[in-house]
């Protein structure tokens, strides 16, 4: 088992307002959507887009599953106020993608538990072990879990 590592991210720009469309650069996507039950969905939609014909489809769907775990560990477990955001980011580099989903909440773990196969649960931080080269928390400003995946861009 690789052991995640904890501290600051490599920097990153302030999140957007709410509801704004991403910021799409050669490497670098960025949106920030309210903390609902569809933002999993809708935060996946829009970085596929982004990535489309920049990996390998394998590469894509391991990076949209990893996404989605992260963001709805975000969504169900921020304990963050009505009007909460979450912020994607995600920068393709060289050797392979950075993705840091950042929220307001504060407390509570964010570690791996056993998963419960008769009520469900408990999947999401496996399989973020799983997929990435290596993955951590930042808990200076709310919550970023960030996590990076190897793999060469396409093109």
């Amino acid at each position: 088992m690789r052991p995640h590592q904890t501290g600051p991210p490599e920097p990153t720009r302030g999140a957007r307002p709410p509801g704004k469309l991403p910021a799409v650069a050669a490497d670098l996507f960025e949106v920030t959507l309210p903390a609902a039950l569809g933002t999993p969905a809708a935060a996946r939609a829009a970085f596929t887009a982004w990535m489309a014909g920049r990996v390998s489809a394998t590469m894509l769907a391991d990076a949209q599953l990893l996404l989605g775990e992260l963001v709805t560990n975000s969504v169900r477990h921020a304990d963050a106020a009505d009007d909460a955001v979450v912020s994607v980011r995600a920068q393709l580099r060289p050797d392979g993608l950075r993705l840091e989903i950042k929220d307001r909440g504060s407390i509570g773990p964010i570690a791996r538990r056993l998963p419960d196969r008769r009520s469900g649960g408990g999947f999401g931080l496996d399989i973020v072990e799983v997929l990435s080269r290596r993955w951590g928390v930042n808990r200076d400003a709310g919550t970023c879990v960030w996590a990076d995946l190897a793999f060469p861009a396409t093109g």
